[in-house]
């Protein structure tokens, strides 16, 4: 008994004949018109589009040229959603997304996109656990335990000794004075001061009188705020990387463009890291419980509710 060639099941000949048809039609062709084109009798175009005959991969090829179609056009292609059900798929879909793009340097980007964010994701799940550690130890855990359970160093658990409220100051000032790409003798002389003084402030060597800190903000035209909201765990480098921002900001012309720069990304990343925070106080919590490690005192340290705890 002849074995059935299953091959063909995965394809509807009679639904890719009456494609064949629709387009035909459209192009305004004749079926003699079409056979001619691709080489074929007339016969043959009307078994392809009564779906009695296969049409091979290189006619198909030959019919979309002559139609001026894609050739995804007569194939049949399902409707449903696809749902991403391992990695393995992720990793497929994300190289055809990537295929998509033509232009080299839009592929850079995709490429440096995907970086960055791998790089955001990894940096907020580690400034999570160090600011749950940080609290843990005031509350009187031991660094020992803490260290163990949350898998940070002992130096990492406790606050710097650097880390003084006219120390972050100092860096907000620094921060805002590079952003407005003035020297520290400029800044003095806005403020009729010294870059001596400038300097002393920005190291955090001496306390910023509030006074002072009103005129450092009206100086560099920015609200007094921008320099009182200070944020936990301040990168070292964010100095040095805010130049190379603006400079790279500065070489998009489209006002739009920028708009959309600002508000898509950073959009994204905010959702994306509270996401990421709060699995990571999840894990974090339920390694704390297997320590034995107090509910009230995981409760402060970590700020979650009694419920989510409770699933933990």
């Amino acid at each position: 008994m002849k074995k059935e060639n299953n091959c063909s099941n995965f394809l509807d000949y009679k639904v890719i004949g009456q494609e064949v048809r629709n387009w035909r039609l459209k192009g305004g062709y004749t079926q003699k018109d079409l056979a001619e084109k691709i080489g074929v009798t007339y016969q043959i175009v009307l078994q392809y589009e009564k779906g009695t005959r296969q049409i091979s991969i290189e006619k198909l090829y030959s019919i979309a040229e002559v139609l001026s179609i894609n050739i995804t056009d007569l194939i049949p292609v399902s409707k449903e959603k696809i749902c991403l059900k391992n990695e393995k798929e992720e990793i497929l879909n994300l190289i055809r997304e990537y295929k998509k793009i033509n232009d080299q340097e839009l592929r850079r980007m995709f490429c440096l996109l995907t970086k960055f964010v791998q790089v955001g994701e990894k940096s907020s799940k580690k400034t999570e656990r160090i600011k749950i550690a940080k609290g843990l130890v005031k509350a009187g855990v031991s660094v020992d335990i803490v260290s163990q359970a949350i898998g940070l160093s002992a130096n990492e658990c406790v606050e710097e000794k650097f880390g003084s409220i006219y120390y972050q100051i100092g860096k907000k000032i620094k921060e805002w004075r590079l952003v407005r790409e003035y020297t520290q003798k400029d800044l003095g002389e806005k403020m009729s001061t010294t870059r001596h003084e400038i300097s002393n402030y920005e190291q955090g060597r001496v306390a910023v009188p509030l006074g002072r800190l009103y005129e450092i903000a009206k100086a560099l035209s920015i609200n007094i705020m921008d320099l009182l909201e200070l944020t936990e765990d301040a990168d070292d480098k964010a100095e040095n990387e805010l130049p190379n921002l603006i400079e790279e900001y500065k070489k998009i012309e489209s006002q739009e463009l920028r708009y959309a720069l600002i508000k898509s990304l950073f959009e994204s990343i905010q959702i994306c890291e509270e996401k990421v925070k709060r699995a990571e106080k999840m894990k974090i919590a339920k390694d704390l419980v297997k320590g034995g490690i107090s509910i009230d005192i995981i409760l402060q340290a970590v700020r979650i509710s009694l419920d989510e705890i409770q699933q933990v």
